[in-house]
């Protein structure tokens, strides 16, 4: 809950910015009323003031998130019968990606969870290791904003923790080129995305 704390308010400062440019493209976002966009301990005692009330969790965990509007980037709206959100068409102030830790530092790399697979695959196959944390970290972060603000990303699964999204991420990797590694983020309010996994698949196909 700290680390989600930080890194909204991180996101909260490029809002009074004035050397960012503002971000652009067909833009809505998720609004139900009573839901706040943060702190997060008070938005969350909202939403399960909310539920008590009858409310969709779905729908509440979706307040103040920004989509591209079109029909495969706008989750489906009206989400069910009787919704009560609105879906309000404007640009977010500014765009984040974010990681809660350092997921390449602390779990991809890191001997407690080497069973998972992920250590090696990026050790033996794309040829990156622990030292190279720090990069991959800012390289997920530099493409995952761009193309969340381009709306190439895909819509997984909603619950009521929130909106997942795939992002793939352009490796160049010294064994097999250029590789598109598919990656998971969730969407929060005013303009974040944090990542889940840095890893859930790859697709050598795509030599973008």
């Amino acid at each position: 809950m700290e680390e989600l704390n930080a890194a909204a308010e991180q996101t909260k400062l490029l809002f009074g910015t004035t050397d960012e440019a503002p971000v652009s493209g067909d833009w809505a976002q998720w609004y139900h009323e009573g839901i706040p966009d943060g702190p997060e301990d008070v938005r969350e005692d909202k939403r399960r003031k909310a539920a008590t009330e009858g409310h969709c969790l779905d729908c509440t965990t979706m307040s103040g998130c920004y989509f591209i509007d079109g029909e495969k980037t706008f989750p489906k709206y009206p989400h069910h019968d009787n919704c009560h959100c609105k879906k309000i068409r404007k640009n977010p102030t500014a765009v984040e990606a974010g990681f809660l830790s350092n997921k390449f530092r602390d779990y991809v790399f890191n001997e407690e969870y080497s069973g998972n697979g992920k250590e090696k695959r990026f050790e033996n196959i794309y040829g990156y290791n622990i030292n190279d944390s720090d990069f991959l970290l800012s390289e997920y972060k530099r493409q995952a904003k761009e193309k969340y603000i381009s709306g190439d990303y895909t819509l997984g699964l909603l619950n009521t923790y929130g909106q997942r999204i795939t992002i793939e991420i352009v490796l160049n990797t010294p064994y097999r080129g250029r590789v598109a590694v598919k990656t998971g983020w969730m969407v929060r309010p005013n303009g974040l995305i944090t990542c889940n996994t840095p890893f859930s698949g790859d697709d050598y196909t795509k030599r973008k």
